[in-house]
């Protein structure tokens, strides 16, 4: 999954028949990509409307941004290929609570948006094209600055939570972070998709065992690097 998901958008990506196994990845990631603008839209509504800083929401609106020029560049690279790019079907839901914000943020933000800026950034070192590479250099910085928005966002709504629902954020990044490294662990390598620099599943699990600490503890990781494969 590329970029942030969102609950409201009610299609998630699935590999299209016919394709070959790297067209496919390159669809299915410029639907996230084009559901992320969803996500930081939504989410930027609902801070407003908790009262967060304009700060915030002006990092929050920067992102929406960068998902959109992320879903024309992925889209892009898919399409060139021969992949037909089908856009995320978005349907309403109801107003969310501040602390299932809070959980989905750990989860979605702090723990699988940080991995994605460290995967990107694999990507933009070891992808066999060079359209590749300058594309995902260009999300890997932009995914970086998103999961350090995430930790920001973090830190705003712990602060208006109680002590029993930041200890559930807590929880819940542990989990989201512990179910990662476990599927990494026994995750397969895709020779296919060598050429999109994907990291190797001994390579990916080592890059996320170099993140992990720093997870659990709540802090954000710093001056993370892509490994060799």
């Amino acid at each position: 999954m590329q970029g942030r998901p969102v609950p409201r958008v009610r299609d998630f990506a699935e590999p299209r028949q016919g394709l070959d196994a790297l067209a496919a990845w390159l669809a299915c990631a410029a639907h996230d990509e084009a559901a992320s603008i969803h996500a930081f839209r939504a989410l930027g509504c609902e801070l407003a409307a908790l009262g967060a800083p304009p700060e915030l929401l002006a990092r929050v609106e920067a992102a929406e941004l960068d998902e959109v020029r992320h879903a024309a560049s992925v889209s892009a690279l898919a399409r060139s290929v021969g992949a037909e790019v089908f856009a995320p079907e978005v349907a309403a839901v109801p107003a969310r609570t501040l602390l299932a914000i809070a959980v989905e943020n750990a989860v979605e933000g702090c723990v699988r948006e940080t991995w994605a800026a460290l995967v990107a950034a694999h990507q933009a070192r070891w992808a066999a094209h060079p359209a590749v590479r300058s594309v995902y250099r260009t999300i890997a910085a932009d995914e970086a600055r998103h999961a350090e928005l995430a930790w920001a966002i973090d830190s705003w709504l712990s602060g208006q939570l109680d002590a029993d629902g930041r200890a559930r954020v807590v929880q819940a990044r542990r989990t989201a972070a512990d179910a990662l490294a476990a599927h990494l662990a026994t995750a397969t390598d895709a020779p296919e998709l060598a050429a999109l620099g994907l990291p190797a599943a001994r390579v990916a699990a080592e890059l996320f065992a170099g993140l992990d600490s720093a997870l659990g503890s709540g802090r954000r990781g710093e001056g993370v690097r892509p490994a060799s494969p």
